[in-house]
């Protein structure tokens, strides 16, 4: 071979090497989840016709349940393997106990595999929502971005805040609040809810078949609203280990600026607080205990509400960020044998356990109907939940952008290795 021909091939293969050490870190086939605020017009769009499609899509089990129903009556029956809620003050009303090895705890809050469970509930949501249009993808809520709660409770996105209620407040003023009567996901545009899904956590009583909802107004003194606080979000990406991370994140636990941590007596934080905002609770002194108005704060209900999805995608972004942080692997997760059933590495997470478990009652109502018929062999561990790359997604904010000099630095990249490949061709007289 000729001396020039070798320096081309040379300069040809150091090239692509080049190239691929600069290739811009995503995505294989990997989606992005983006900021809600950033959502284009189209992609908002886009999520609420998938949405309301699976709501018209008939179940796995009944004909009678849609999809996403069957979607709901998950998060309502992980709830029902304890009667204990809310801390211990609210004790659910059941005729029919639950069975099995995860009876007797949460199977999806309080404990280890919060995190790992919804990671796994949403990804099965955004697969299915990818089934109507592949180009979706969930986007989330920064609870600490104040632009966020006009985006969201857009009439022609989310849609509006309830109607036709007031609560007093402890500043003197009304908090507007009811039923949602207009807009997308109102029951006068077709997003009509199962009454046997949509009950009150304390009573079992139902609460109809439209959303609730009590926006309220932004943070003042002596009120409780949004934005919530950004400098306790960043503190939760500093979090110690594992356990102080989903206690904080989910909202048992507070850290202060000093690392001190304590409980959220006072008020629910992080995840648990923008449940509760939106039902008017943390702002009625006179009642004895959580009145439990809103669709979202009743939580074994609360996906009934498509705003659930954009918080919890929040939650499991914060997560992702964490562990983006040097925490990866299971050596990053809570200790071995300190959770109770189902929530340890290597635990089956109902309702992804081979039919281990059964769920009870809400009341006398019987959730068993209203579930997806899931495979004998559809096991999920949370050590199988551990990162976000097995499920074709990744967030916006652990993308990185190209750089300017990058991206400038791989066109001429290109440029060399097509005046390389000419001069390769010229010289040995290859045909094209």
């Amino acid at each position: 071979m000729k001396y020039r021909q070798k320096i081309v091939i040379t300069f040809f293969v150091v090239m692509i090497i080049v190239m691929t050490m600069l290739k811009t870190p995503a995505t294989d086939t990997t989606l992005v989840r983006k900021n809600v605020v950033d959502l284009t017009a189209q992609e908002k769009s886009d999520f609420v016709n998938a949405v309301k499609t699976l709501k018209t899509i008939p179940g796995t089990n009944s004909k009678n349940v849609s999809l996403y129903d069957e979607f709901v009556a998950i998060h309502n029956g992980a709830m029902t393997f304890t009667t204990m809620h809310l801390g211990g003050l609210v004790t659910l009303p059941q005729d029919t106990p639950p069975t099995g090895p995860a009876a007797g705890i949460d199977a999806a809050h309080e404990h280890g595999g919060f995190l790992p469970w919804h990671r796994e509930y949403l990804s099965r949501l955004e697969k299915a929502l990818q089934s109507v249009n592949p180009k979706v993808t969930l986007p989330y809520w920064d609870w600490s971005d104040p632009r966020s709660v006009d985006v969201i409770f857009d009439p022609n996105f989310l849609g509006a805040n309830g109607s036709g209620d007031f609560i007093n407040l402890s500043n003197g003023g009304q908090l507007q609040g009811g039923r949602v009567q207009s807009g997308n996901f109102s029951e006068a545009n077709g997003w009509t809810l199962i009454p046997d899904l949509h009950t009150r956590i304390s009573t079992a009583e139902t609460l109809g078949t439209s959303l609730i909802r009590y926006l309220p107004p932004e943070s003042a003194p002596g009120v409780l609203g949004f934005p919530l606080d950004k400098a306790q979000t960043d503190r939760i990406l500093q979090s110690k280990d594992y356990k102080t991370f989903q206690l904080f994140v989910e909202g048992q636990i507070i850290v202060d600026a000093n690392g001190v941590e304590q409980r959220c007596e006072r008020e629910p934080c992080n995840h648990n607080l923008v449940h509760a905002l939106l039902d008017g609770t943390l702002e009625n002194p006179s009642a004895p205990g959580p009145s439990l108005r809103s669709s979202l704060n009743n939580v074994p209900a609360s996906p009934n509400d498509p705003v659930f999805w954009l918080l919890h995608a929040n939650v499991d972004r914060l997560w992702a960020e964490w562990q983006k942080n040097g925490r990866r692997g299971s050596e990053f997760y809570a200790v071995p044998g300190t959770e109770p059933y189902g929530h340890n590495l290597n635990d089956r997470m109902w309702p992804w356990d081979g039919g281990d478990s059964i769920p009870g009652s809400v009341g006398s109502i019987d959730i068993r109907p209203y579930l997806p018929v899931i495979a004998p062999d559809d096991i999920v561990r949370p050590i199988d939940a551990l990162g976000v790359r097995k499920y074709g997604y990744i967030y916006d904010t652990l993308v990185k952008p190209v750089s300017k000099t990058s991206s400038t630095f791989r066109l001429l990249g290109l440029g060399a290795l097509g005046a390389a490949f000419l001069l390769w061709r010229k010289r040995s007289y290859l045909p094209l």
